[in-house]
Formats: C-alpha cells, sequence, structure tokens
C-alpha cells in the first residue's frame, strides 16, 4: 500500500465530513523477535502490519481514532470514528492549531539502516544462539530467558496546514537474563544497526557479570557511599526523572521539578546532557519527530545549567513557544501500537557527555564506595526525585579496588540532588534505550542492609 496515497486520502474525507483542521498518520511497520527460553530458541514471530491513526478538529473540539489498515473502507471507517469523537468531545480551550510545515535540518536516512530493515530470521536465531553459546561457555552459567527484536517501520504525516513528511527508521533491542544458582545476570544491547552489535561479547559479558554476582554476600549495616552506577542501570533513573522534569506538558501543569529553572543550575558542573535526534545508533534518531515537525540537536543541561524544555506542537501552543520536535508516539523498545497515540512530549535520545576519566580510573580513585551493577527495578519518583532501590548485584570498594559483591541490600536517595552531587563521570558510554551515558559516580547515596 502506498502510504502517502492513504494519508492523503484520509486527510480529504475528513476535511469533507466537516473537520476544520486533520492529521492523518498512516505507519507501517515490521517486527521481528527471537524469543529464548531455558538456553533454547522457543519462538520467533515476524510480524508487519498498517495502522492509520486520524485526528480530527471540529472548531475546539477534538476527537482521535485508529485502526488497521487492510483497505480502503477500514480506513474510511478510522475519519468517521474521529469525526464521532470529536461531536462529542468538550472543546479543548488549550488547543491552538496543528503544526505548520516546516523544512528538515536533517537527511531523511538518519536513523535507518538497510541491512537491518532485511535481516533473515535464520541470522538472528544463529545472533541469540551465539549469546547463548558465549554466556554458558561455562557450565555453572545457564541462559533462563532473551529476546532479540529487530524494529523496521515506515510513516506518512499529513495535515491541513499543508504539512506532509515521510521517515524510515530501524532500531534493534537484546535483552537476555542468566542464572547460576541464586545469583542474575542481565545484558541489554541496542542500536539502529545490527552491525554494531557484538553478539559473541553479550554472551561473554552475560557470563562473567552472573559468575561475579556468584560470590556475592548480604551487605550489613548502613553507610553513606560514593555510588557508581553503569549505564545498564543509569537509564531507568533517567527515564524516570530527567523525561519528567523536562517534558513541556509537565512544565505547563506545573507538575516539573524544574518548572521556572529554565537557565539556573540544576546539575554539576560537570554535567551536560543533549536531547540529540542526529544520535546515530539511537532508537530516535529522526530528522522528523511523529507530527512531521523537524528535529535538531539541543542542550537540555549544559555545565549543569537548564537549558531546554521539550515539547511538542500542543504543549508549545499552550507555553507560546515553538514545538522543539519532541512530538513522539514510538517506544523505544518496540514499535507496537504507535499508530494509536497521540503525539506526546518525549525525548529523542538523551545524550550524555562523558567525562575525561576512564571508569578504571574513577574506581581507583575510590577510598570507600559502591558500583552499582544490576537494581531489581532501576526508577526514581519522577515529581520528587526520591528513590529506594534493591540492589540484586554490586561490588563494595575499598582503596581503589574492588573487595566483595554484595546483595541483599537497599540503595536510597535523591536523584535530582544527586545530579547536583556528582564526584565524576566515566570517559566511556553505552546506549540502553534511548539514553547513551557514562558511569557516573555520586559523591552520597545510603547502602542499607540487613
Amino acid at each position: 500500500m502506498d502510504l502517502e496515497k492513504i494519508a492523503e486520502s484520509a486527510l480529504n474525507l475528513a476535511l469533507k465530513s466537516g473537520a476544520s483542521e486533520v492529521e492523518s498518520f498512516v505507519f507501517n511497520g515490521h517486527m521481528k523477535n527471537v524469543y529464548v527460553e531455558n538456553s533454547e530458541v522457543r519462538l520467533v514471530t515476524n510480524n508487519s502490519w498498517i495502522g492509520l491513526g486520524v485526528k480530527t478538529v471540529l472548531k475546539k473540539k477534538i476527537g482521535f481514532a485508529s485502526g488497521y489498515i487492510y483497505n480502503d473502507e477500514s480506513a474510511n471507517k478510522v475519519v468517521q470514528e474521529s469525526i464521532k469523537l470529536a461531536k462529542v468531545s468538550p472543546e479543548d480551550p488549550n488547543f491552538v492549531g496543528l503544526p505548520n510545515p516546516t523544512k528538515p535540518e536533517y537527511d531523511e536516512t538518519l536513523g535507518y539502516d538497510k541491512e537491518t530493515e532485511h535481516i533473515l530470521m535464520e541470522d538472528l536465531i544463529s545472533f541469540a544462539q551465539k549469546v547463548i553459546s558465549a554466556a554458558e561457555s561455562d557450565k555453572r552459567v545457564k541462559v533462563m530467558n532473551g529476546l532479540l527484536r529487530v524494529n523496521s517501520f515506515e510513516f506518512s504525516i499529513k495535515n491541513s496546514h499543508g504539512l506532509s513528511g515521510t521517515n524510515k527508521g530501524t532500531f534493534v533491542f537484546l535483552h537476555f537474563t542468566t542464572k547460576s544458582g541464586e545469583a542474575e545476570g542481565v545484558k541489554k544491547a541496542y542500536s539502529s544497526k545490527i552491525s554494531d552489535i557484538n553478539f559473541r561479547l553479550v554472551g561473554e559479558e552475560l557470563r562473567k557479570k552472573t559468575l561475579v554476582a556468584r560470590e556475592a554476600v548480604a551487605f550489613k549495616g548502613k553507610e553513606i557511599l560514593p555510588t557508581i552506577i553503569i549505564p545498564e542501570e543509569l537509564e531507568g533513573l533517567f527515564n524516570s526523572t530527567l523525561t519528567v522534569a523536562v517534558s513541556g506538558e509537565n512544565v505547563n501543569k506545573k507538575r516539573s521539578p524544574w518548572t521556572n529553572k529554565l537557565n539556573e543550575q540544576v546539575a554539576s558542573a560537570q554535567l551536560t546532557i543533549y536531547d540529540d535526534p542526529t544520535f546515530a545508533m539511537g532508537p530516535r534518531s529522526t530528522h522528523i519527530d511523529d507530527e512531521g515537525v523537524p528535529t535538531f540537536k539541543k542542550p537540555i543541561i549544559e555545565d549543569g545549567v537548564l537549558k531546554s524544555f521539550l515539547y511538542d506542537s500542543y504543549n508549545a501552543n499552550i507555553a507560546n513557544k515553538e514545538s522543539t520536535g519532541n512530538g513522539f508516539r514510538r517506544g523505544t523498545r518496540t514499535i507496537e501500537n504507535a499508530h494509536i497515540r497521540i503525539a506526546a512530549c518525549a525525548p529523542s535520545n538523551i545524550v550524555v557527555k562523558p567525562g575525561k576519566m576512564p571508569l578504571e580510573e574513577l574506581i581507583a580513585d575510590t577510598k570507600k564506595g559502591i558500583l552499582i551493577e544490576k537494581f531489581a527495578a532501576p526508577n526514581a519518583d519522577g515529581i520528587t526525585g526520591n528513590f529506594g532501590l534493591e540492589i540484586r548485584s554490586a561490588l563494595l570498594i575499598e582503596n581503589g579496588e574492588f573487595k566483595k559483591p554484595i546483595k541483599h541490600a537497599l540503595l536510597a536517595g535523591n536523584f535530582y540532588d544527586g545530579l547536583k552531587n556528582i564526584e565524576g563521570i566515566a570517559s566511556e558510554s553505552a546506549l540502553i534505550e534511548n539514553v547513551y551515558t557514562p558511569a557516573i559516580k555520586f559523591a552520597k547515596f545510603q547502602v542499607v542492609g540487613q
């Protein structure tokens, strides 16, 4: 099916049906999955679909409907349902209008890789088996679960202001878990290109992590310690706090802890973070967002100073600002159901500027501290920043050396306060979902044991 023709047809039908403004979003998704359970590939899926989401406006009444597209009739049903919903909806006093057309700054191939789109299922199975083989080269380690997913997509977006855009993208998501006795290991890998991932190395790192965790002992007592958190666990903390704090919607609703703090110091001067749609590996690398608005690289925090909030067009209009190209519908692990959502404020790729000291030196420079390798679930309260996270695997540091792995402990603190008290940022970075970050050493979080 021709996505642009579907989008144009839905737009014209909605206008003929009385809509004053219309947005038509057609999404063609393709997702290949390899599922692993108990050391074996158990399930393989290869799915594709075309979905349509239509937003219609009757003065300030807004309706949105979506559905899978099989033929002209199914597309027409989505349009008519959207019109029906608009007629019975209350007026939205905050609605100003849909975005106007603007020429993108970047090339439309940004975030797309042909090899990844056309990767064969048998190759994906082989890659998953490489992970299993490398992880289980020590017989004490067993792969419990794994998922290797390749997302590829294309969409067409049109609105009644004359905006028209198309986009293609690919990204890979890998998540494997292992066990050795009670010890656990987890490894994640992400990229827009399948060739960026070394599957054997993923398995080797899984094995090493699991064997270290096998030696862990329960932490005793309570201490406030410098805490180094690796990228795999930092991602969840950034996505549960930073994305809340810089969301234009939350700023408009006064829910952001950084409301009215633009151009103020909110973090250590060591910290610089970008919203970067040009980052080649990222799952949201793109020349336009999911409203068709051009994207651009921008500092969120620069030398500790808050520089930007992120806006989709709706929330930008409320704030009397321009959209920053941050209206997204698709996820960072999966593209499923992208067409059923209205675009909302979200970062493209969060890129943390690396420091100058390798992680090894950051550890060597620690008189007494802890390095976190795995939380049960790494997240904090987005409004307050408070967290109490179960430590599944960590390493105590004394005089710059690892002493013993620990478990059965809680790390407690406030992540926003932690950002103000950074002792060091490593020079090596890793991509986890849409967060590209080095390990960061925070001055003082509390470790609570038995």
